[in-house]
């Protein structure tokens, strides 16, 4: 009876960190495909020469309708991108100032992204009234300077930060995380 009861603590341990780990995993990436509606493929990408893309971004730059995060926030959130203990990482985020600073279009350039967000060092979470999610960005600072955001927004261009952005967001972060330990 004593070897039963081990294995089974042993199996219930054992389930339970792999539960742990999907969980995590799942809180800090996508693990559902993303859903564009239709008017904006037709208006931003489908059957549009490069040219024709960046032409469709900076039209819509001032268009509240695609300012990020779509929303109205209540907070905003930070989070070290690390396995399991990611969220003992939460500071808030001046809500004014990471809004600004995603929909002004001189933070970000209009190079393509070549990562993926699992390399992602930060990731920012936006909350409406209702304490619901309404925004993700996953920050790429130090080897990349580079973005993914749920729900796109044109004035993020592809998601590269531009020089000027990537002082601007690692002076931010810097300041986050040395004022609130």
């Amino acid at each position: 009876m004593r070897i039963f009861k081990k294995i089974l603590i042993a199996t219930i341990l054992i389930i339970g960190l792999i539960v742990l780990g999907f969980l995590d995993h799942a809180d800090r990436s996508i693990v559902y495909s993303k859903y564009i509606p239709e008017e904006e493929l037709k208006e931003f990408t489908l059957y549009k020469t490069i040219e024709e893309v960046k032409q469709a971004y900076e039209r819509h730059y001032n268009d509240t309708a695609y300012q990020f995060p779509r929303g109205e926030v209540k907070k905003v959130l930070i989070y070290k991108n690390l396995p399991i203990i990611s969220r003992l990482t939460k500071r808030e985020v001046d809500k004014d100032k990471i809004i600004d600073f995603v929909n002004n279009p001189e933070n970000f350039d209009w190079d393509e992204t070549t990562w993926t967000i699992d390399e992602s060092e930060y990731i920012l979470r936006f909350y409406d009234l209702k304490n619901n999610e309404i925004g993700k960005i996953w920050i790429c600072m130090t080897d990349c300077g580079m973005t993914e955001s749920i729900p796109f927004s044109p004035t993020m261009k592809f998601g590269v930060l531009s020089l000027i952005g990537r002082d601007r967001l690692t002076k931010m972060i810097n300041e986050i995380y040395k004022n609130n330990g």
